[in-house]
């Protein structure tokens, strides 16, 4: 008999994940199989539906608890799914933290649960409080701190299954992260919906924000590194880089979602800044953080995307020079403005633009990695293969593989840098 949990989506997906897992009662006399879901995509939703029918296909008495985005932004589809699959429990992101609840009743009235509450009214962060740790890789750990959007940008159901912004107690953060501290792990991710508007809800901690937090974190002792999630450009202000950069245990790794290189599409999709308004961001950070690196989020295809459209796209992955791009075609999601535009993009020329786009990205990333050869870099190690390689990151969020007879997982080690390939560095400990 199992207890486990599927997470599709985003860290912070993955961090309340890591939390409901550590806190879930010991159900041992069942299969129970808990999905956290993504709504953000059509494919993810795809993705999804292929992995309930396969699990239930392969064990018809497993019990499913279907849980987050997907049945909050669309509680009729999900309600199609339990009645087609026989899913016993499916919960909204306002209810997941109850689940060992939900589950005692399901066991008690033998009665299929269906609860989506509307996630809009929430005002208050719902805490899933990391109980133990149970990962043997004790290296890096996300922590939520924030939840919720109050932007509606045109074509982004997350309003809609994430609700208000909503931030996380300060001392509920710490001391989460002291007890990953007191179990070894040495970096953290701060995740959220919209990270930099952490604090902002709070009526009775006037001026508490996100470098309030982090500079509380950095006190702890054993956190070496502190990682931030994704970032919105028209938040990152001179006056935040350089309070952060006061911060000795800040990465110098950025995740600064872009969405388009083009005024007139970032105009449609309601997005908060323009391309040269992103790249000052960009250029601010560089010149506060030495060996600064930047991934992102490039959308093609959004409709009445035209040529010269998708051109200044690809000639941003170069200009604000990002070690990884994540490009993906636009995906109608019902709900959102952007979904009744006209001049919707055919899958065809989304499918092109994905391909040429990522060509411009993996060029972008091995000329950048090219540039550490020859260097020595920290490399806070995790895991091995079969072949006795190590692979960990730097500080800036760099893959780098190395050999070693003994055993290095969760140590920062010192390694000079030999090669480049795609996507990583092999480097030598010495």
């Amino acid at each position: 008999m199992s207890l486990n949990i599927i997470t599709f989506g985003c860290k912070t997906n993955q961090s309340e994940s890591n939390n409901i897992i550590s806190s879930l009662n010991n159900y041992g006399n069942f299969d129970i199989i808990i999905v956290n879901t993504c709504a953000v995509t059509a494919e993810s939703e795809r993705k999804l539906r292929q992995f309930i029918n396969k699990t239930k296909t392969n064990n018809p008495d497993i019990i499913i608890v279907l849980i987050g985005c997907f049945p909050q932004a669309f509680p009729d589809k999900a309600r199609e799914l339990q009645s087609k699959h026989d899913i016993q429990i499916i919960l909204g992101n306002s209810q997941k933290h109850k689940i060992n609840i939900y589950l005692e009743k399901y066991f008690r009235d033998k009665k299929n649960i269906f609860e989506i509450e509307n996630i809009n009214l929430i005002r208050k962060f719902d805490n899933i409080e990391l109980k133990n740790c149970k990962n043997n890789i004790k290296t890096r750990a996300f922590v939520k701190i924030q939840d919720g959007c109050d932007r509606f940008c045109s074509y982004c159901i997350i309003p809609y299954a994430r609700g208000r912004i909503r931030s996380r107690d300060p001392e509920s953060i710490i001391r989460e992260i002291k007890l990953l501290s007191e179990n070894n792990y040495q970096e953290i991710v701060l995740t959220g919906i919209n990270l930099l508007s952490y604090g902002k809800d709070f009526s009775y901690k006037n001026n508490y924000n996100i470098t309030k937090i982090l500079e509380q974190i950095s006190e702890i002792d054993n956190i070496k590194r502190i990682r931030l999630g994704s970032l919105e450009p028209d938040l990152i202000t001179p006056d935040l880089v350089y309070d952060i950069k006061s911060i000795s245990k800040i990465c110098p790794q950025f995740h600064i979602s872009v969405q388009s290189g083009s005024n007139n599409i970032l105009k449609k999709m309601r997005r908060l800044y323009t391309r040269e308004e992103y790249l000052d961001k960009i250029n601010l950070i560089k010149d506060n953080f030495e060996n600064a690196t930047f991934t992102t989020d490039l959308m093609v295809g959004f409709p009445g995307e035209t040529d010269q459209d998708f051109e200044e796209s690809l000639d941003i992955i170069s200009e604000a020079g990002f070690l990884k791009t994540h490009v993906f075609p636009y995906s109608q999601r019902p709900g959102t403005l952007a979904a009744s535009f006209d001049n919707q993009i055919t899958r065809n020329i989304k499918s092109q633009r994905v391909k040429q786009a990522m060509q411009i990205s993996n060029q972008n990333t091995k000329k950048i990695l090219d540039k550490y050869i020859n260097t020595h870099q920290d490399v806070l190690f995790e895991t091995c293969d079969n072949n006795n390689f190590y692979k960990g990151y730097t500080d800036n969020y760099i893959l780098v593989k190395a050999q070693s007879s003994e055993n290095i997982s969760g140590k920062i080690i010192k390694t000079r840098i030999l090669s480049a390939h795609d996507d990583f560095l092999v480097g030598e400990i010495f």
